[in-house]
């Protein structure tokens, strides 16, 4: 809370640091199923070198703030808060938001199969063309745009243990010389930072972005006085559940 408001800027980590360690691997590992085996070979080899050097940073966030257990598991058992975001401001900074889908993971993969048809074709044709790997090296770095569009389409799929979360990921595809890293418990974790809000604009503006924050249910009510001091103008609320 305290880093996004002073930096006005998100935190998007890999998404092999996430809670769920089978995060887009579940997805793709459906998604492959539906390919022919030669297409499937030449994806694979060629989602190898993708994954390599691009990285799919993920933002979580949820379409309810009234989540008592997402309280207790994210929000320090529920004395913490809540950002409410604008999704048009998240999406104008080029991070693209994406329901996830708990149920049904091998129909929306071959719907998947369908929509990105012609960019698997042109991956099996490449592969086939360039025997080198530098030279189908570089044919992967010039269309990473696709590998990133169908990345995004493929973190969708969620473990439905979590269903209950009703999870919205921000998701920004990166290069490796983007990425900045940092340090938690035992951990070195890739990460980037998306700015959506400009550092010249007034505090008061910064309503549009983020128009609501909720306190949690056992979160100290000083901090609403604090909030207040900063002069954004949102609106403040608590998740009053009767949770102590």
């Amino acid at each position: 809370m305290q880093t996004f408001l002073s930096t006005r800027s998100i935190w998007l980590t890999d998404y092999r640091f996430l809670n769920d360690k089978k995060e887009l691997h579940q997805g793709l590992s459906s998604f492959l199923t539906q390919l022919p085996d030669d297409q499937r070979a030449s994806f694979k080899r060629a989602f190898r070198w993708h994954d390599m050097w691009h990285y799919q940073c993920v933002f979580s966030l949820s379409e309810s703030p009234k989540i008592l257990s997402q309280w207790r598991a994210y929000a320090s058992d529920g004395t913490g808060m809540a950002i409410g975001f604008e999704r048009i401001f998240l999406e104008h900074a080029g991070i693209i938001l994406v329901d996830c889908r708990y149920e049904e993971h091998e129909s929306y993969a071959s719907e998947l199969r369908v929509k990105h048809a012609e960019f698997l074709e042109a991956v099996h044709q490449a592969s086939g063309q360039h025997k080198a790997e530098n030279d189908f090296m570089d044919w992967i770095e010039g269309n990473s745009a696709g590998f990133n569009a169908l990345c995004a389409d493929l973190i969708a799929l969620k473990n439905p243990a979590f269903a209950e979360e009703h999870e919205v990921r921000a998701v920004w595809s990166r290069s490796i010389r983007e990425i900045t890293l940092r340090t938690a418990h035992d951990l070195i974790i890739p990460y980037v930072a998306a700015k959506i809000w400009p550092d010249d604009e007034r505090p008061t503006s910064m309503a549009v972005v983020v128009p609501e924050i909720w306190l949690g249910p056992k979160c100290n009510e000083l901090n609403r006085i604090a909030l207040f001091a900063m002069n954004m103008g949102l609106s403040i609320s608590r998740h009053d559940c009767g949770y102590v």
